[in-house]
């Protein structure tokens, strides 16, 4: 059993309810573990075969409107809202490439005084994550330049400018996860 079909049908009707209920909320990533974990398919499907086999049945469903619509993108006087609402004190507010097997976002954060994950002396909240697209923009030729890129910048940089502090972002320009955060221009 290899085609997408057949191993959709072989799936208990219990684990498919599941599987759409996920996908219809956009979780696609929970959708293929659960799949590769409970699917009990034989031969089971490699991670790709299981991605590209949910993401058909994800634009099956859209097509029937089961798809919840995607929130519009927060504009920045709501991100100001609420930023203005965080309760530890705002360090600094920092744009950050993150990305998915659907393509690259921006993470929009605030850095708080209080100690994280990450660092000793500070931590992130998140505000939005912006996408404009997949990364088949990157074969069709729609980037660089990268619009959430350039919406990033303006809105972080006007929350930054409401809160009074610094405005943050490594790599504008292009894709990158290793790249310095704000905190590591900091004293310790």
């Amino acid at each position: 059993m290899s085609s997408p079909e057949a191993w959709w049908v072989a799936l208990n009707r219990q684990l498919q309810d599941r599987i759409d209920e996920l996908l219809c909320t956009d979780r696609l990533i929970q959708a293929v573990v659960l799949l590769r974990r409970e699917g009990q398919l034989h031969p089971s499907p490699g991670l790709y075969e299981a991605q590209d086999m949910l993401m058909r049945r994800r634009r099956e469903l859209d097509s029937q409107g089961l798809v919840a619509p995607k929130a519009p993108p927060l504009t920045t006087a709501q991100l100001i809202e609420l930023a203005t609402a965080a309760t530890p004190p705002v360090a600094a507010v920092e744009a950050l490439w993150d990305g998915d097997t659907q393509g690259w976002f921006i993470c929009l954060v605030l850095i708080v005084h209080r100690k994280g994950q990450h660092h000793e002396l500070y931590d992130e909240v998140s505000l939005t994550h912006i996408s404009r697209g997949t990364d088949i923009r990157l074969f069709t030729g729609e980037v660089p330049p990268w619009p959430e890129a350039v919406q990033a910048t303006e809105q972080g940089r006007a929350v930054a400018q409401h809160l009074g502090v610094p405005f943050h972002f490594s790599s504008p320009t292009a894709p990158d996860v290793d790249l310095p955060r704000w905190w590591d221009s900091q004293p310790t």
